[in-house]
């Protein structure tokens, strides 16, 4: 049984001998169906075209040349963080300089620091800057900005007050 609301009323053949004639359908869809198909459909195509055309826009953005990073560094003059490992050979916290010995031993750095400048031990225990001593291997994490250095923090690896155990 088809409800009335989809019956639609009988209609006279009014066709022409010899034309197409095409029969009633005995269902008809109400307005608010229809209505509610097309608007359904026109999004789910606005949806299918807004992905088409975000891929392509994203397909374009890949193909441009990469930037060659040396080159960038130089022009934009922007911070780069660094690391430098190496062992304390002094700190001079009234010129708030410190100066590490390279891990060979070859070279010493300096590095400006601030009374403020975060210092722990590798398992995250703090540490004032006043008890790092000389001969303690140490992380040093400093920002380069052309040829200013900011030491952000300082990680102590391994003491030099340890008492080495005798050989076995």
């Amino acid at each position: 049984m088809i409800p009335e609301l989809f019956m639609s009323p009988p209609r006279p053949d009014t066709s022409p001998a010899g034309a197409f004639f095409a029969p009633p359908c005995p269902r008809r869809w109400p307005a608010w169906a229809v209505v509610v198909f097309r608007f359904w459909g026109g999004v789910f195509t606005l949806l299918v075209l807004v992905d088409l055309f975000s891929s392509a826009a994203v397909g374009a953005q890949d193909q441009r040349k990469p930037k060659v990073p040396v080159i960038d560094k130089i022009a934009s003059g922007g911070s780069t963080q660094q690391l430098f490992i190496g062992t304390v050979k002094s700190v001079d916290l009234d010129s708030e300089v410190l100066y590490v010995d390279n891990i060979n031993g070859k070279s010493t750095e300096i590095f400006p620091i601030k009374k403020k400048v975060h210092v722990s031990f590798a398992d995250g225990v703090k540490l004032k800057l006043a008890q790092l001593k000389p001969g303690t291997l140490v992380n040093v994490y400093y920002d380069q900005k052309g040829d200013r250095r900011t030491v952000t923090a300082i990680e102590v690896v391994a003491s030099s007050n340890k008492k080495k155990a005798p050989p076995s």
